[in-house]
């Protein structure tokens, strides 16, 4: 879950919900600056469905006793997020091996405690007495995309697509995507910096910037994706900010909230003509 803390309410956004807008703007990546990523329907799916084994958790969600406040996707027990990044994962690639082990890569690196230290980026929260689960975890990760490059190269037409320049170009994409759909879903009316962007699956990158123009209105340069405009949409509720009793208080609270879309407009950065302007 998502939370964002609006004075008497807090603001809520599923992480499935997140990961469909990903998923949306996943479609749409590949212009004539940035290489379109291949294999481009096993990119989209895992841009979709990266955050998938959140849908049992969000169906029943639960409150931090700490604060009475619900858990958000970063403050949830690193026992139970472990729970889902593993549930959600494995079903990905029962479906598709290649979005598999992008989902995969990217569970791993919410444990990297570097992605911290970056700009734009975070790491979950891991209590000391948790080190040494979390640390297993990612070491059955990394095992698990092992065995799945072992399997990818062994698939007609995929080897060339876990070769490492390749996969690495896909993954950072994925992870441009996620930081872009949760900017959408959390600051959209201040402006950000995505690093490192692959243009291509040689080595050239680029920094994206966000940057907010209106209520509703956010320009992106230099810009990834096929059409110049692109309107998004994804769905939130919002609860009262106050002390919930228990999750049975929360999930009640949530029952009767009703859905609405949070609507944005991504456009191109146009070019100003300072010749003009002189």
């Amino acid at each position: 879950m998502i939370v964002q803390d609006q004075g008497d309410q807090l603001l809520l956004i599923r992480q499935t919900d997140h990961a469909f807008l990903a998923g949306f703007l996943a479609k749409e990546w590949g212009n004539e600056e940035f290489l379109r990523p291949e294999p481009f329907a096993s990119f989209c799916l895992a841009a979709a469905e990266h955050d998938n084994g959140w849908t049992e958790e969000e169906r029943e969600p639960g409150i931090d006793a700490r604060t009475r406040l619900p858990y958000s996707f970063m403050s949830i027990p690193t026992k139970a997020h472990i729970e889902l990044y593993h549930r959600g994962i494995e079903r990905l690639v029962k479906a598709d091996h290649y979005a598999g082990l992008l989902v995969s890569m990217h569970a791993s690196m919410l444990y990297d405690k570097a992605r911290a230290t970056m700009p734009g980026y975070s790491a979950k929260y891991v209590k000391s007495e948790e080190m040494q689960t979390a640390t297993d975890f990612v070491q059955r990760l990394k095992l698990q995309q092992l065995r799945l490059k072992v399997d990818l190269k062994t698939q007609p037409g995929m080897k060339d697509f876990v070769e490492e320049n390749i996969l690495r170009a896909n993954f950072e994409r994925l992870e441009a995507l996620d930081r872009m759909s949760l900017y959408f879903c959390t600051t959209p009316r201040e402006n950000s910096l995505i690093e490192g962007v692959p243009k291509d699956n040689a080595g050239a990158e680029a920094d994206l910037e966000l940057r907010a123009e209106g209520p509703d209105v956010v320009t992106l340069t230099p810009y990834p994706f096929r059409r110049e405009l692109l309107e998004l949409s994804v769905m939130a509720r919002r609860i009262p900010k106050r002390v919930y009793a228990d999750d049975a208080d929360l999930q009640k609270t949530l029952a009767g909230a009703k859905y609405f879309a949070l609507k944005l407009k991504l456009r191109a950065r146009r070019k100003t003509n300072l010749a003009a302007r002189i």
